[in-house]
């Protein structure tokens, strides 16, 4: 659905990087991705895999088979303290791989996303049209202001769950984790002059909160669907 939505051969300027899934699907089809993150071990698992990929590599096919599932836990919780930027970025890579939340610091272990598609994709990694940034606000949503003061041409937002932030916004984060304010965000959008897509996991808020801009519901399949009930993710564009 993004390929239909941002045309090809433009700049596309993604927040909150992470995972990095749909920002590679999209570079590997000729969009050119800035990629922002105010998180410097996010920022740095991708600059490390920008400049020495088999490096990276061979060092995730070394310690992988040496992490035990008693060690996963304290590994979460003491990843970033090893000096060394490359085995920073090893763990990162595969701690990501092996939660079951998709999150470095937080997650049960699940080494089923731990495949050899993954490892694939990690020593095959091509950083044509892709180039990550580390912003340097410490809000995440203040670092949308970067845009005024840069050509481009989409600026896509990957935000993910929905919540109301009664108790979890000011909190502490992680070392690779931002809390977003949903409401300061739409705000914020507001008020920027370029096209902007937010992709959300489905929430009813959602619809009234972005009521004024276009909805397109995605099914658990990827397909575009004008039903609530089947919608697992949205797409919201003020386009």
């Amino acid at each position: 659905m993004l390929k239909k939505i941002i045309n090809p051969d433009s700049t596309v300027s993604s927040f909150f990087l992470y995972s990095g899934d749909i920002e590679m699907a999209l570079a590997s089809v000729g969009r050119t991705i800035v990629a922002h993150t105010n998180k410097y071990a996010v920022y740095e698992f991708w600059a490390v895999l920008t400049k020495d990929a088999s490096a990276l590599y061979e060092a995730v096919k070394h310690i992988y088979p040496t992490i035990s599932d008693p060690e996963f836990y304290p590994l979460q919780e003491n990843w970033t303290s090893y000096k060394n930027p490359i085995l920073r970025s090893a763990l990162f890579f595969i701690l990501n791989r092996c939660s079951d939340s998709g999150m470095v610091s937080s997650g049960k272990i699940d080494r089923s996303g731990f495949n050899p598609m993954a490892m694939s994709y990690l020593g095959g990694f091509n950083p044509r049209n892709f180039c990550p940034l580390l912003d340097k606000s410490e809000d995440p949503i203040a670092a949308l202001d970067i845009v005024k003061k840069t050509r481009t041409d989409y600026m896509l937002l990957p935000v993910g769950k929905y919540s109301r932030n009664l108790f979890e916004y000011g909190k502490n984060q992680g070392a690779d984790t931002i809390s977003i304010d949903h409401h300061s965000l739409h705000d914020k959008l507001k008020a920027i002059d370029k096209k902007w897509i937010l992709l959300y996991k489905k929430h009813s808020a959602l619809f009234d909160l972005y009521s004024e801009y276009n909805i397109r519901m995605i099914d658990k399949y990827g397909r575009p669907t004008d039903s609530r009930d089947v919608c697992v993710e949205i797409i919201v564009a003020n386009f």
